[in-house]
């Protein structure tokens, strides 16, 4: 296996025990918690979930049998950056608009109102949009930047049960929490801002404390030695939040694992906004 197959293979790991799903009981009464993968929010009971995501983006779908309700959240997984942030809007909600536009019978953008709604702390900017036929239906489609992140929700609803199923997207929008990508690698120039980024960048340089690991006994004794490298994953306040080893012997790996949980990192910023990192540490033994 490559080195780069490694890399990716740790960084797998490390995100996946950083972001199993679960589906708890929220402490709230009335609601259930929905969490994975840097997303989470309440929904009333009743109401079912359905993960719909892509490589591109996670979609949660939210319904209730009986109902033609249905509440879709989308959140593009790449990181969204201040200069491309118009056009990747754009290229992201219109589909999402024209898609309910057709279901409604309007085939253009005429009957579109311009709506703003609150979404967890943020304000999101949004449409409304209302069928054309006998059968009335209305749906709000709102988006916004969260977290280097865009993200969209769609509410639709009919207007007969529109009292009751407006519980429902009150207590998502003001319970939806939206993580930001890691970051692999990122080199700074001092300041905050990004140069470019590394995939499976090292990291010891970059570190405002780093121990040196202990030489076990036994390795000692065995002669063992070289390069353990180990994958970390560093959250927004520069703590080793993950560590797992990509290479090395088996002898030092353990040692090398507790040293790279007690670095400490500068955070890292992505347009004056904290992030987390993901990158390697290197430790080198010699033979003793």
């Amino acid at each position: 296996m490559t080195s780069i197959k490694k890399l990716a293979v740790a960084i797998g790991i490390i995100t996946s025990l950083l972001s199993l799903s679960v589906y708890a009981q929220s402490p709230r009464p009335g609601l259930n918690h929905f969490s994975t993968d840097g997303i989470s929010f309440d929904y009333p009971n009743g109401y079912s979930v359905t993960d719909e995501s892509t490589a591109e983006a996670q979609q949660f779908v939210i319904t209730r049998k009986g109902s033609s309700v249905q509440l879709t959240i989308v959140a593009m997984r790449r990181m969204i950056q201040q200069n491309e942030l118009q056009a990747a809007i754009e290229n992201f909600k219109e589909p999402i608009i024209k898609k309910i536009g057709i279901t409604f019978g309007q085939a253009n953008s005429a009957g579109r109102i311009p709506i703003q709604s609150q979404v967890g702390p943020k304000q999101a900017e949004g449409v409304r949009l209302q069928s054309l036929g006998n059968r009335k239906r209305t749906a709000d489609v709102i988006w916004l930047r969260w977290n280097f992140r865009v993200v969209a929700l769609t509410f639709v609803r009919s207007s007969v049960n529109e009292a009751v199923e407006s519980r429902l997207w009150q207590t998502v929008r003001s319970s939806l929490r939206v993580e930001a990508p890691v970051v692999i690698g990122t080199k700074t120039d001092g300041v905050g801002s990004t140069e470019g980024t590394i995939a499976g960048g090292v990291l010891n340089g970059k570190a405002l404390a780093l121990p040196t690991p202990d030489y076990p006994a036994i390795a000692r004794a065995a002669h063992a030695s070289g390069t353990v490298v180990v994958q970390v994953l560093i959250d927004e306040e520069g703590n080793v939040v993950a560590a797992h080893v990509v290479s090395g012997h088996p002898l030092l790996q353990a040692v090398s694992v507790a040293a790279a949980r007690a670095a400490k990192f500068s955070p890292t910023l992505l347009e004056g906004e904290p992030v987390k990192v993901t990158g390697v540490i290197q430790y080198n033994f010699v033979a003793q």
